[in-house]
């Protein structure tokens, strides 16, 4: 989706470096992961992606989208299973990557650019498959062996993530909510609240027909804007194929790193 569409569709991969420890919400145990993925701006960019020795899947995100929620399960996938790929990601809301923006010919959000030895072999956009990316990487993973995972006991069962978004004057809240299974999770479900303001008013209906037509959810008018639902049951989930296997702490971790708040 093009970046200049005055709907918030600009897509957030919402993921980033490092082994986290995180509260439930009543703060009597934590939940530690590790989810594999850098986060890069400018100062870490050369490090990390253009002097890497491991092929780099690096994703251009931005923020308050549902697809690019979509995309979290096969992104910590890739990161947890095949330690021989790096997955980085770049904010393109964040501060510090005014020469990432520059060097790199970003027109959509997302955009995955696909590096081996420091040299752009591949560029895809939007929501793709995990092999997908691979072809598209020119490199066969070799997967990890599998080991044995202790589950951790009473861990909760549903996660509810909200983040603030703005694109282009229009202010939203995104709401994604996960309802996690014994082995993967059985129920995704996003909502985004757009508010529009009172001078633009005249263009809701236009603006709800747009995202209607792109097909990603219900849209239904709210007394300050309109709403988009998407959830397991739509044309636009079932067609991303999405990764299931990602653990609560694993999705907590990365959504609240990027600024949203779980309970």
């Amino acid at each position: 989706m093009k970046p200049n569409n005055f709907l918030a569709f600009a897509c957030a991969a919402i993921l980033a470096a490092g082994s986290f420890s995180l509260a439930n919400a009543k703060g009597a145990q934590t939940f530690n992961e590790d989810i594999r993925i850098v986060k890069v701006n400018d100062s870490n960019f050369e490090k990390e992606v253009l002097k890497s020795k491991k092929p780099v899947i690096l994703d251009i995100t931005s923020t308050s989208c549902p697809p690019c929620l979509v995309m979290i399960p096969t992104l910590i996938g890739i990161a947890k299973n095949y330690s021989d790929i790096k997955i980085a990601t770049v904010g393109i809301d964040e501060p510090g990557i005014d020469k990432i923006k520059a060097s790199l010919p970003i027109q959509a959000f997302p955009t995955f650019f696909l590096f081996k030895d420091g040299k752009i072999v591949n560029q895809l956009v939007g929501v793709v498959k995990e092999d997908d990316l691979f072809t598209a990487l020119q490199y066969t993973p070799k997967k990890n062996a599998v080991k044995s995972v202790k589950k951790q006991k009473n861990s909760p069962k549903n996660l509810v993530c909200k983040t603030n978004g703005q694109f282009h004057g229009l202010k939203n809240l995104v709401t994604i909510s996960f309802v996690f299974g014994a082995s993967e999770i059985e129920n995704v479900d996003i909502v985004t609240d757009v508010f529009v303001p009172p001078e633009m008013s005249d263009r809701r209906e236009e603006m709800m027909e747009h995202v209607r037509a792109s097909g990603k959810g219900e849209v239904t008018p709210t007394m300050a804007g309109f709403q988009m639902h998407i959830d397991n049951d739509c044309r636009f989930m079932k067609a991303m194929d999405m990764k299931r296997t990602s653990t609560y702490g694993e999705m907590r971790a990365g959504l609240e790193l990027q600024g949203f708040t779980c309970e």
